[in-house]
C-alpha cells in the first residue's frame, strides 16, 4: 500500500505543478495582451485561452494530441447554480504566504462555495500578505463573482473587509482593467447590497477605488 500512496502523492504533486505552470503562463499572456492593446475583451479571452499551446514540431500529428477544454470562467458558466452551505475548510490561511499558494488552493475549489469559504477564512492581514505583489490578472473578477453568488447577510462584515482590503493590494489598478462588463455589474450589485452596512459615503469611496463612477 505504501507504493500506491507514494504513486498517488506523486500524481498530486504533478497535478499541482502543472496547474501552477498553467496559471503563470496565462498571467504572462494577459500582461502581453494589455501591453499590445487588444481590440476587444473577446480577443483578450482568446489570447489567454491559447497561451498554453505550443507550436507543432516536425513529425507531430494532431491525432496523437490530447484535447483540453475549459470554460473561461467556471463560476460564471453556471447559469443555474444553487448555493450550498460550504463545508468547514481544513486549510489554515496563515500558511498561505503568496499568490502562488493561494492560487493553488483557489483552483482546488470545485464549487463557488468552496472558494468563498477560502475567502471567508482570510483576514485583511492575510489578503495583504498573499496579494502583496499582485492580485493576479483575471483573479479579481473571479473573486467578485464568487462573492456575488455566495454571500448572504450574516457575512456582510467579512465581505466588506475583503472589498476594503483588495484595493490596497499590488497592481490593483491593472487588475481592474481585466474586469468584464458582467463582473463590473456583479461588483455594483455587491456594493448595493452592503450599502446599508457600510453607509453611502463608504460605498461611494469604494466605487471610486473600483473605478465604477
Amino acid at each position: 500500500s505504501s507504493g500506491i500512496n507514494a504513486e498517488y502523492g506523486e500524481r498530486q504533486i504533478d497535478t499541482a505543478v502543472a496547474a501552477d505552470e498553467r496559471y503563470w503562463t496565462q498571467n504572462q499572456a494577459k500582461i502581453r495582451a494589455v501591453t499590445n492593446k487588444v481590440a476587444s475583451y473577446e480577443e483578450f479571452e482568446e489570447i489567454v485561452k491559447a497561451s498554453h499551446l505550443k507550436p507543432l514540431e516536425k513529425g507531430d500529428r494532431i491525432s496523437d494530441m490530447d484535447v483540453f477544454t475549459q470554460p473561461w470562467n467556471v463560476a460564471s458558466s453556471k447559469d443555474n447554480y444553487t448555493f450550498t452551505e460550504p463545508a468547514p475548510s481544513d486549510l489554515s490561511t496563515s500558511t498561505l504566504k503568496n499568490l502562488t499558494q493561494f492560487n493553488r488552493e483557489w483552483r482546488k475549489g470545485k464549487q463557488p462555495s468552496d472558494r468563498f469559504q477560502l475567502l471567508l477564512s482570510m483576514t485583511e492581514v492575510d489578503v495583504l500578505r498573499v496579494f502583496r505583489a499582485e492580485i493576479g490578472l483575471g483573479l479579481l473578477g473571479e473573486i467578485i463573482e464568487v462573492i456575488q453568488i455566495c454571500f448572504c447577510e450574516d457575512q456582510m462584515e467579512k465581505v466588506c473587509e475583503l472589498l476594503t482590503a483588495l484595493p490596497k493590494c499590488g497592481r490593483f489598478d491593472l487588475s481592474l482593467n481585466f474586469l468584464s462588463h458582467k463582473e463590473k455589474l456583479a461588483l455594483k450589485s455587491i456594493l448595493d447590497s452592503v450599502s446599508s452596512y457600510l453607509g453611502l459615503e463608504k460605498v461611494a469611496e469604494l466605487s471610486t477605488l473600483y473605478q465604477l463612477d
